[in-house]
């Protein structure tokens, strides 16, 4: 793979450290393609439905969906919600009610056991599919966590989907990196936080975060491809470059 000469504000994009951190220098990164997102909207609204902010009957309405649109269900809010994502880019929660939509409430994991919205392995499911329906709508920038326009760096990218099933991740890798618990490369689980030193040669700083996916690929928000990519942790630039990993679910 050809390398590019990334400059300073690139790096000052890499470096998804520790917030405050004065970024100087530059650094070798990979040249890479933003990859387009491929979201199934495979729920079918099947009555009208108040699309709200949140998973509450009190919370404001975003709007009305109407019979027959099309969604596509990203994760569950407690008991009797759906965290939905229309194909208008809108997200929001509708009630979980079977007289809404088509959605089914159990569904299989990656072994093909039927699990229940809030299993550990359900969310670890989840979080992946969340990471991934946003590419292709994200952008890179350092030290940046604006959800409004889906603008983030490497840690506030894994706060902001970890925030969607609960879990409460702080911003920074400096953070990240001692929540959860130790998990070993070999014993790797989808939806376990993996940290990299992206800057020089591996000495052990971590610099970036990324989210296991399984199959040896992880997905992250790149400074390389100023968005959300999936790269590969056993072969490639990022095969050197891992430091540690841990699980928060």
């Amino acid at each position: 793979m050809n390398n590019i000469w990334v400059t300073k504000k690139l790096v000052g994009a890499t470096l998804c450290a520790t917030l405050g951190f004065s970024v100087i220098g530059a650094t070798w990164m990979p040249v890479t393609q933003t990859v387009s997102a491929a979201v199934s909207y495979d729920t079918k609204i099947t009555y009208g439905v108040n699309m709200r902010e949140q998973a509450s009957v009190n919370s404001s309405k975003i709007r009305m969906l109407k019979k027959s649109e099309q969604v596509n269900v990203v994760g569950h809010a407690g008991t009797g919600w759906l965290k939905i994502q229309t194909k208008q880019g809108e997200s929001g929660f509708i009630s979980s009610d079977s007289k809404y939509s088509t959605h089914d409430e159990t569904h299989t994991d990656d072994g093909g056991q039927t699990t229940q919205p809030g299993d550990a392995s359900s969310k670890r499911n989840q979080v992946v599919e969340l990471a991934k329906s946003y590419m292709g709508r994200v952008s890179y920038e350092f030290g940046v966590r604006n959800t409004s326009q889906l603008i983030f760096d490497c840690s506030s990218f894994t706060e902001f989907i970890y925030d969607k099933v609960g879990v409460d991740l702080k911003w920074g890798t400096s953070s990240q990196k001692l929540q959860g618990k130790a998990v070993s490369r070999a014993n790797l689980q989808t939806g376990d936080l993996i940290f990299f030193d992206s800057i020089g040669s591996n000495n052990g700083a971590i610099n970036h975060v990324g989210i296991y996916m399984g199959n040896g690929q992880f997905i992250h928000n790149a400074p390389s491809a100023d968005g959300v990519k999936i790269d590969n942790l056993n072969s490639g630039w990022w095969k050197d470059r891992y430091v540690s990993s841990r699980s928060v679910l």
